[in-house]
């Protein structure tokens, strides 16, 4: 098994980004269409990615939104406060040009 080049790894933090973006966007619209269960899947998914990839703010961050929609607090204004955080989180670390 090769290893991944600091710039291999780099390019799939990259990667990993854009599709947390699109993640949000998705949340972002799942909350307006009342649709929590679909929130909490992408929060999941961006809990254990965001790990995967070495960005603990994300992780933390969706599973605050995970937790609050396991806890039927799904529709609470602070979710969406949330989701917004995690996007501008993402935007910072995607105009970060060192993620390794």
């Amino acid at each position: 098994m090769s290893k991944l080049s600091s710039d291999d790894w780099g390019n799939l933090q990259r990667k990993f980004l854009y599709i947390a973006e699109e993640k949000v966007k998705q949340m972002k619209e799942a909350f307006e269409a009342k649709d929590f269960k679909l929130i909490k899947l992408y929060a999941h998914q961006l809990k254990g990615s965001g790990g995967s990839f070495g960005f603990r703010e994300i992780t933390e961050l969706s599973e605050q939104i995970e937790q609050k929609c396991i806890l039927d607090s799904c529709f609470d204004k602070e979710v969406i406060e949330i989701i917004h955080k995690l996007a501008d989180v993402i935007e910072r670390l995607k105009s970060n040009h060192t993620y390794y």
